[in-house]
C-alpha cells in the first residue's frame, strides 16, 4: 500500500491518536527538505531525557535497565548474577508501566 494512503487509514481508523513524524537527524544548511513516509506505526512513545522511545522497541527496556541496574548495584557486581538479573527485570517492569505513554500514530520520513 502506498505509504501516504496508509497514513490516511491510520487516521481514520485511530483518530484518538496524535500524529508524530519521526526523522533522520541528519545535518543540513536548509531549514526543510522534502521527504516521504516510509513506515507508519500505531504505536505508543515517551520521552525520557529528550530522546523518544516507542513502547513496541527495546531501546526503552535497554536503557532503562541499564540505570537500574546501576542504581541497585556497584560497579564491583558486574556482571550481574541471574538473581540480581531477575530483580532489575522485575524493577524494570515497574518502571515501564508507570511511565506516561502517549498513543500515538507515528510515520517514519525518509528524505528524497
Amino acid at each position: 500500500m502506498d505509504k501516504t494512503l496508509e497514513v490516511i487509514e491510520k487516521l481514520k481508523d485511530y483518530p484518538d491518536r496524535e500524529l508524530i513524524f519521526m526523522y533522520p537527524e541528519e545535518g543540513s544548511d536548509h531549514y526543510y527538505t522534502l521527504g516521504q513516509p516510509s513506515k507508519v506505526l500505531v504505536d505508543e512513545y515517551v520521552t525520557i531525557d529528550g530522546t523518544v522511545y516507542l513502547k513496541g522497541d527495546e531501546d526503552v527496556a535497554e536503557t532503562l535497565a541499564d540505570g537500574i541496574a546501576d542504581e541497585l548495584f556497584s560497579y564491583e557486581n558486574f556482571p550481574l548474577s541471574e538473581e540480581q538479573n531477575k530483580e532489575v527485570d522485575e524493577k524494570l517492569e515497574k518502571v515501564i508501566a508507570e511511565l506516561d505513554w502517549k498513543k500515538a500514530i507515528v510515520v517514519y520520513i525518509q528524505p528524497k
